[in-house]
């Protein structure tokens, strides 16, 4: 796909009504640009250097940034998270039903396996942007860190989550990756401010108890998200 379509799809991405038929289109979307913000990344590698976002060849996580669209991942992901603690998949898609009374909907386990992979898109995308300094001095650092915090709070009480086959895609796992990114550059960033929000919502206890009730599930490179993320938090001048 020609790098003008790409960035085509990122212009494109936007706050749809859940379930909606625009909603399920940009599902389809998603996964093809994360798709290659994966390959994107792996070429790139974990050592970058002091080479740019704009020198590398990832395409995508530049696209995100010049058309402003990374908080809005950010906010999409909150948004669904916050809907299914909720417990408003129903309601969202008992409207988007009554919105478009003349389209045939998926049967209820094919909805709920593309919410699934909604989320999970969406995440991965996001633990994508964060492998670049960039990214993470423009992205919403208030937002992130109080998603982060709600997270961990609901995967204690929601252990299916972390123990699902699937759990390194999900939010419940992947916050665990975004704290140990963020503190691989907090040097970069405005520490002052990022342990303010980290004290705020509690999330160095959240953290250590989600670690303490779950690393026998946790992955290999998971583990080491976490200690890098303790780590880091404990290395600061807060504590």
């Amino acid at each position: 796909m020609a790098s003008s379509d790409l960035r085509r799809i990122v212009k494109g991405m936007a706050n749809e009504p859940m379930f909606s038929t625009r909603w399920f289109s940009m599902l389809t979307a998603l996964q093809h640009i994360t798709d290659i913000a994966v390959g994107e990344s792996k070429k790139a590698g974990d050592d970058k250097g002091d080479s740019t976002l704009w020198e590398r060849h990832e395409l995508i996580v530049r696209y995100l940034l010049e058309e402003g669209k990374l908080n809005l991942t950010i906010r999409l992901l909150v948004d669904f998270k916050d809907n299914q603690r909720n417990e408003m998949f129903a309601q969202a898609l008992q409207q988007a039903q009554a919105n478009e009374p003349g389209i045939t909907f998926d049967d209820i386990p094919t909805i709920k396996i593309k919410a699934a992979l909604y989320e999970q898109t969406l995440g991965v995308l996001v633990s994508c942007a964060l492998r670049s300094v960039e990214s993470l001095q423009t992205l919403d650092t208030a937002l992130l860190v109080s998603h982060i915090g709600r997270t961990l709070v609901f995967s204690l009480a929601h252990s299916e989550m972390v123990r699902s086959p699937d759990s390194a895609r999900r939010q419940e796992v992947l916050c665990v990756t975004y704290l140990s990114t963020i503190f691989d550059h907090i040097e970069e960033l405005q520490e002052d401010r990022i342990m303010e929000l980290i004290c705020e919502h509690d999330v160095l206890s959240l953290l250590t108890r989600n670690v303490s009730a779950y690393h026998t599930f946790y992955s290999k490179d998971t583990k080491t998200h976490a200690a890098k993320a303790l780590s880091g938090i404990l290395a600061t001048e807060e504590f």
